[in-house]
């Protein structure tokens, strides 16, 4: 997979992959900055209607209210310091991560590369709890993932890519993400693994 950057992109596929990504970001308002190119946009979507859901296979709709502008317990804290050196050597990265931010959203990124095969791993913390997420966007609630609240989707960001919503309070989220060189299989085995590596930092 191309890396994804602010550079000309080398041919249709690359183009595709960063319309896909930014697809995903505005659709679940991802804090990991997943379009790297994309200007941050000011104000902070307000979902008016139900969110979509399944649990246990079968649709079902949440309540929605409007978040918090305060971001709640997480407004102070950084995304990059959610994976500790242990859960890095883990999920196989190094290094500080890239922090990113696009509208309210917070986020932090690390990129991995295998051989021929790349990895873009995202997390983020976004001013808004789990029933927020967006009504257009159909979510499958998880077992908690440890003490907290869990959801999974793949819609919006293309062949490849996997998100893990972790919620923290009414007024805040993090959003986990992997985008795997095509592979949504992998995605969504590298995503959980983030998530359960990321969920004891939060409170």
């Amino acid at each position: 997979m191309a890396r994804v950057g602010c550079g000309r992109p080398s041919g249709k596929g690359s183009w595709d992959h960063v319309r896909h990504l930014a697809s995903l970001a505005m659709l679940v308002g991802l804090a990991g900055g997943l379009a790297s190119c994309a200007t941050p946009t000011s104000g902070q979507a307000v979902p008016e209607n139900p969110a979509a859901s399944t649990e246990n296979g079968q649709p079902s709709t949440r309540p929605t209210s409007s978040p918090q502008v305060s971001g709640g317990p997480l407004a102070d804290t950084d995304p990059c310091s959610l994976l500790d050196s242990a859960a890095k050597a883990k999920l196989g990265l190094s290094g500080s991560g890239e922090p990113r931010k696009i509208g309210v959203s917070r986020g932090c990124r690390w990129r991995l590369r295998q051989g021929t095969d790349s990895y873009i791993f995202d997390v983020g913390i976004l001013p808004a709890g789990i029933s927020n997420v967006p009504d257009k966007v159909q979510i499958t609630k998880l077992p908690d993932i440890g003490s907290h609240q869990a959801a999974q989707t793949q819609e919006g960001g293309g062949a490849g890519t996997c998100l893990i919503i972790l919620g923290v309070s009414e007024s805040s989220r993090v959003d986990n993400t992997v985008s795997a060189s095509g592979d949504t299989q992998k995605a969504c085995e590298l995503v959980m693994e983030l998530a359960k590596q990321v969920e004891p930092k939060l409170p």
